[in-house]
């Protein structure tokens, strides 16, 4: 079975879960429904439910060569149908059934709500809508037909269709308890390693002010002295040479504390944007580096800096360790905001490195709501992929 159905292999494993149980349901009812025929339980409306349930497993079907080419919304428009042929046949066949199916009209916007954009939510709204209203219209006009009928056939109409209704419903409301647990946990994981992150960030400023412009500042006390003692016994070229490396030493100490500020929070990337400040990183790195950007469109803050600083921590990193003699950035902002860091160094062993660096660039791309992942095999270089969810997605 899963492999007749691998058309769907390209989805969310959640989506998959679903659509399979989904199906498994609409046969386990349809062969029921099929064994009541066939032992004698033979009447109009149990036909009418054999055929809509039988349509409904086609619909789905039919999604299956349309997933890989089409996505999510390829198969959620073809759930929507096949749950709207189900709900229209089993109203129409037994109206005792409309407070069901018309809550089937309103489960594909439910299933869609994580996996498609607002533009395919609103019109599964307005299926779901329309759908659950002309179900009850329709239940309301064949009650008066149907209240002749032998008790019988709603009977087995109901009990046949049931399982199909409650087990996607079940379903339905596990996995979004499932979701929310599980984005409660990320939330909270995501909160203490930004906690530790920060802190890390912090010590390491501190680290950096004590070894770099802290002892530059005390040696330049020291030469101030020297400069002061030289003035005042009148050696005026000893006093003239020290006043020379002090405005050499001020000079390095401002270049030092402008390259800490930038790695804070760097202005340029604040006033002009991603690209402009990765130009400016590219022409500083130590190891050359291509810079290919498309379909740009500068996103939020929070997702730029996300993105710069990765970027930043790949590019050190690969000066640092790797031996690349180049390395590839490329960034693109379609369908959304996506980058990677690729060298031709000599890569290395996760297992055998400490993840810090990692965890942080992690950390911060999912504080923006991003995903990172990092592809190294020793001595084929090493590659770091981020992506960011589009933006109709995320509201």
């Amino acid at each position: 079975m899963t492999r007749a159905l691998s058309g769907w292999d390209s989805l969310d494993p959640s989506l998959v879960r679903l659509l399979r149980i989904n199906l498994l349901a609409l046969v386990v009812s349809t062969t029921i429904l099929a064994v009541a025929y066939a032992l004698g339980f033979r009447h109009t409306a149990v036909e009418v439910d054999l055929g809509v349930m039988l349509l409904s497993i086609v619909l789905m079907l039919l999604t299956l060569p349309l997933t890989p080419r089409f996505g999510a919304p390829a198969v959620l428009v073809g759930f929507a149908l096949s749950a709207g042929c189900f709900a229209v046949g089993g109203t129409y066949a037994t109206p005792n059934l409309s407070p069901l199916t018309a809550m089937l009209m309103l489960i594909p916007m439910l299933v869609a709500i994580p996996f498609v954009s607002r533009a395919w939510l609103n019109t599964f709204l307005v299926y779901a809508v329309l759908g659950s209203a002309a179900v009850a219209a329709l239940a309301e006009a064949r009650r008066q037909d149907a209240l002749n009928e032998i008790w019988w056939v709603n009977a087995v109409v109901i009990a046949a269709s049931l399982p199909a209704v409650v087990l996607v419903v079940t379903f339905l409301v596990r996995d979004a308890y499932a979701r929310l647990t599980e984005r409660t946990e990320q939330l909270e994981e995501s909160r203490t390693r930004i906690v530790e992150v920060a802190d890390a960030a912090r010590r390491s400023i501190e680290r950096d002010l004590h070894d770099g412009a802290q002892q530059r500042l005390i040696a330049m006390s020291v030469t101030i002295e020297r400069a002061r003692k030289e003035l005042l016994a009148g050696r005026h070229e000893g006093a003239s040479a020290l006043l020379g490396q002090l405005a050499a030493d001020n000079r390095e100490i401002v270049n030092e504390l402008r390259e800490l500020a930038r790695g804070i929070y760097p202005p340029l990337l604040a006033e002009r944007g991603l690209v402009i400040a990765l130009q400016a990183t590219a022409r500083r790195s130590v190891v050359p580096v291509t810079l290919d950007v498309a379909d740009f469109e500068r996103p939020s803050r929070q997702v730029e800096a996300a993105a710069y600083f990765c970027i930043l921590e790949a590019l050190t990193n690969v000066a640092k360790h790797a031996g690349a003699s180049g390395v590839r950035v490329t960034v693109r902002g379609r369908p959304h905001l996506s980058f990677s860091v690729s060298d031709d160094g000599r890569g290395f062993d996760r297992s055998r490195v400490e993840p810090g660096g990692l965890l942080g660039m992690e950390a911060r791309m999912a504080a923006a709501g991003g995903t990172l992942r990092l592809t190294t095999v020793p001595g084929h270089g090493t590659s770091l992929n981020g992506e960011f969810p589009p933006l109709d997605s995320t509201g």
